[in-house]
This record gives C-alpha cells, sequence and structure tokens, in this order.
C-alpha cells in the first residue's frame, strides 16, 4: 500500500503542480489584500481536465504558500497581506526595523514549515478521532473561543487595557454593518447598497495597518527629513538550529494550530493569536514581546500554519470544510466526482492517503522555495522611504480594488486608514480591532444561536464553554487588577 502511495504521489505532474502552487500562493499571499480564498480560486480554472492528485496538490500548495505569504508583508511594511498574519506583525515588523528583515522571514518561513508538517502528521494519524471531538464543539463553545480569541489580544496591551477593550468593541461593531446572516435585517447601511454585504475585512486591514503607516512614515520624513535608507538590513545569520532551540512554542503553538482548525468556521487568525499570546505567557521575559523577539514571529507563524492541515481533518473525515479557503477545495473535489467522508478511508483507496503524504511533501517544498523568496523580498528594507512609500500605496490600492473589482472598496480603505492614523497617534492599539474585526461575526451568530437555544445559562451549563469564559475573564482581569494595584502603590 505504502509504496503505491509514493508511486501516485511522486510523478513530474504533481511535483510541478507542488511548485508551481507554492510559488503563486507565495505571491498572492505577499500581496496586501490578497487573501488565501483568492489564490486557491484564481488557481482553479487550472484543474480542469487535470488528474485529481495533480489538481489537489495544485490548489494544496497555494493554500499553504499563502498561508506563509501574508507574513512576508507582516515582517517588512507592518501590513499583514492576509487577516492569518495580523499577529505576525507584533514582533516580525519591530524585528525588520532593527535590520533584522532576514532573520524574521527566516524565522517565519521555518515555523510555518514545522507548523505544517506537525499538521499533517495529525491530519495522518488522528483524523478521524480529532473530528469526533470537534464535531461536539455548537454555538456556545464558538462563541466562548471568539471571547477567548479577543481577550487574549486585550489582555497583551497591560498598558492600554480599556483602550484594548475600546478598540475590540469597536473592531466587533465594524463587523456588523450589512445584512445580519440570521434573520436578513440590514444594519447600519444609511441606504448605501455598496454596505449591504458589509466592509471586506481585507479591505479594512489594509487602511488601518498599510495606509495608517504610510502616514506615520510620512509624518516623520516632513518633521526629521529622513528621505534614506528604510533600515540597515544585515544578511540573516540566525541558523535554523538557532530557531528550533524554541521548540516548545513550535510544539505548542502547532497543538494550538491542529485544534482550532479542526474545528469548522475558525481559521489561521484565532490559531495565531492564540499561539502569540500563549508564547508571550510561557516566555521567561512576556515583556520583551513586541520588541522584535523570536519567538513572537515564530509563534503566530507557527499556529497559523499549523490549521492548513488541520482543517482537512473535517472536509476528509466528515465533508464539512473547515474555512472558507477549503470550502473551495470542497467544490474542486466535487468537481473530480470525490465525495468527502469515512468512506474515504474504509474503501481502500489510496486516494486519501497520497493527499496527506503530499501536504507533507508540499510543506518541505514550501522551506526550500522560502529560502529564495527570502533573498528577493528581503530587499525591500534597501529601497529608500520616499520611494517605498509611493510603492505601499500603489500595491494598497490594487489589492483593495482586486478584491472585488470596485472602486468603493478603495474609499473604504482610504477612511479606515485616516481613523487608524488618528487612532494610533491617541495610542490605541490597532490589533484588538483587527481581532474584533476578524471574529466579530463569528461571534454574533454563535451568541445570537447560543441566546435561542437556551438563554444565557447555556454558556455556564456546558463545561467547556464555561471553562473558555471564565479563562478570558480571568486574561482581561489580571492586567486591571496590576493596574489598580500599581496605582495604589503610587
Amino acid at each position: 500500500m505504502s509504496i503505491e502511495v509514493l508511486k501516485d504521489i511522486f510523478t513530474i505532474e504533481n511535483i510541478l503542480m507542488m511548485n508551481v502552487g507554492m510559488a503563486a500562493g507565495t505571491i498572492i499571499g505577499a500581496m496586501p489584500g490578497l487573501n488565501v480564498i483568492f489564490a486557491i480560486a484564481i488557481l482553479l480554472p487550472l484543474t480542469f481536465g487535470m488528474d485529481s492528485l495533480a489538481g489537489m496538490y495544485l490548489m494544496l500548495a497555494s493554500y499553504c504558500g499563502a498561508t506563509y505569504g501574508g507574513s512576508i508583508t507582516a515582517i517588512l511594511i507592518n501590513t499583514p497581506g492576509t487577516p492569518n498574519a495580523a499577529a505576525t506583525t507584533f514582533d516580525g515588523y519591530p524585528l525588520a526595523q532593527k535590520g533584522r528583515a532576514g532573520d524574521a522571514l527566516k524565522i517565519a518561513l521555518v515555523g510555518s514549515t514545522f507548523g505544517g508538517i506537525i499538521s499533517c502528521l495529525a491530519l495522518l494519524f488522528f483524523a478521524p478521532k480529532i473530528a469526533k471531538i470537534a464535531y461536539h464543539i455548537a454555538s456556545p463553545e464558538y462563541f466562548a473561543l471568539c471571547l477567548f480569541g479577543i481577550s487574549c489580544v486585550v489582555g497583551m496591551a497591560e498598558k492600554n487595557v480599556f483602550k484594548g477593550i475600546i478598540m475590540a468593541f469597536l473592531g466587533m461593531g465594524v463587523s456588523t454593518v450589512g445584512i445580519s446572516l440570521l434573520d436578513g435585517t440590514s444594519r447600519f447601511t444609511f441606504g448605501n447598497s455598496n454596505l449591504l454585504a458589509g466592509f471586506r475585512q481585507a479591505t479594512v486591514i489594509l487602511g488601518v495597518f498599510a495606509i495608517s503607516e504610510v502616514l506615520m512614515k510620512l509624518r516623520n520624513i516632513s518633521k526629521d527629513d529622513v528621505t534614506s535608507i528604510n533600515t540597515n538590513f544585515e544578511k540573516s545569520t540566525l541558523r535554523t538550529m538557532d530557531i528550533l532551540k524554541h521548540w516548545k512554542v513550535i510544539i505548542t503553538s502547532s497543538i494550538i494550530g491542529v485544534v482550532i482548525g479542526a474545528i469548522p468556521g475558525t481559521g489561521g487568525a484565532l490559531s495565531a493569536m492564540f499561539s502569540y499570546d500563549t508564547a508571550r505567557r510561557m516566555s521567561k521575559n512576556p515583556e520583551s514581546f513586541g520588541t522584535g523577539v523570536i519567538e513572537g514571529v515564530l509563534a503566530p507563524e507557527t499556529g497559523n500554519n499549523a490549521v492548513t492541515g488541520a482543517t482537512l481533518i473535517p472536509l476528509l473525515t466528515l465533508g464539512i470544510p473547515g474555512d472558507a479557503a477549503v470550502a473551495v477545495l470542497l467544490g474542486a473535489l466535487t468537481m473530480q466526482g470525490i465525495t468527502p467522508g469515512f468512506a474515504l478511508f474504509t474503501d481502500g483507496s489510496t486516494w486519501v492517503w497520497a493527499i496527506m503524504l503530499g501536504l507533507v511533501i508540499i510543506n518541505l517544498l514550501m522551506l526550500l522555495q522560502g529560502r529564495i523568496f527570502i533573498r528577493l523580498f528581503a530587499n525591500v528594507t534597501k529601497v529608500p522611504m520616499v520611494v517605498l512609500l509611493p510603492c505601499i500605496v500603489i500595491a494598497t490600492v490594487m489589492g483593495a480594488f482586486a478584491i472585488a473589482n470596485t472602486t468603493f472598496d478603495i474609499f473604504v480603505m482610504i477612511i479606515f486608514g485616516v481613523i487608524g492614523y488618528a487612532l494610533r497617534r491617541l495610542d490605541f492599539p490597532i490589533p484588538p480591532f483587527v481581532i474584533g474585526l476578524v471574529l466579530g461575526s463569528l461571534a454574533e451568530v454563535n451568541l445570537r444561536r447560543s441566546m435561542m437555544l437556551g438563554g444565557i445559562g447555556i454558556f455556564f451549563t456546558r463545561p467547556i464553554s464555561l471553562v473558555i469564559i471564565i479563562v478570558s475573564l480571568l486574561i482581561l482581569c489580571i492586567p486591571l487588577f496590576k493596574k489598580l494595584k500599581g496605582s495604589r502603590k503610587a
């Protein structure tokens, strides 16, 4: 059986599709505004008439590549290429500002690779068992997980907890614009048909990260007349073994990614945030996070890439896509005449095992290709600021327009860019806003569903949701108690 699987995997067509998908996904993921779904969807037509394995390898490689690619712009220009890479900006960008962009990119690459491989191994050995556990996660647990994710990012802003809470609620408020997913009610559209679908996450994220960053840099240029080099770039001297010394962070973040990814509807942004917060709490020097530390880049990148294999667990075992990107993969499977479910594991077919082992090879190819991309993209730090800033604006405008081919998104991006700039000047943290935006819709839907099922008491009668809610409240309260204690001493 194993020899047959290897024969199915190692064909010229399959290896070629893995490399093409990886390269395309990495480049698309590194473009602000173009997310993982876009990468898979744009390659989907190429699979028509293609062998099912080759077609799946093409899209799986683009899935993994785009997930990693989002970290490139997050590190270099403080703009996550995808929402999954939002947490990478916390330490990736400060590390690049120290002249260690090559090191930061290498850390992200190694973390992404090992997170993906561990996720593949979980898919290979534990898929049916994990799927059965995830199947019992209902609306109360989903809401509790969203609350936990938001509390983690708010808790990280220990000096500005109240501002963090305000920003999280602001992000959740923005996510409510448009037609309600439950009852079809139109909310906060003010008669504008462009707002019926709500604000697109990628457009808003481009504004509050990229445009606000450009405005901050312009202010520094006009104030200090800084028109030369962005950062003092130094060639990466960090060895892979130096990164692997933080193996506890890799293992912990991978486990978080696998668990989160196996729960349908969650995704890499939530996993990355959990992983970052866990690494910070495990660290002997948690106060150093946010200044450009290895663990601060390694944890979120390992966590969000550990989702890639785990999202296939509910897909292949139950026929339920783990996230929106995997839903596109489900469509591709249907076109190939393949029906996901437990039958794939019991009918004696080698196809499903070839997919799992092929995903391991895809992650190894990511490590090889990533070394080439690091050398290319790290040169961005050599570009003078007066040249780089217009290029960032052009790239973000193109990305905002490409999302839905409408100029309305460009105006939305600019407006949120100005708002983000004003909030940053007032020392309001941006990450809680982004996480509130990303998780807001999921939290709202599952809160309302839970209230319909059993009212507020349902959260306290289900053990898993109760534990998660208690931990979330503790995460929020601990910084507040510290602040009150410090003020009393003062």
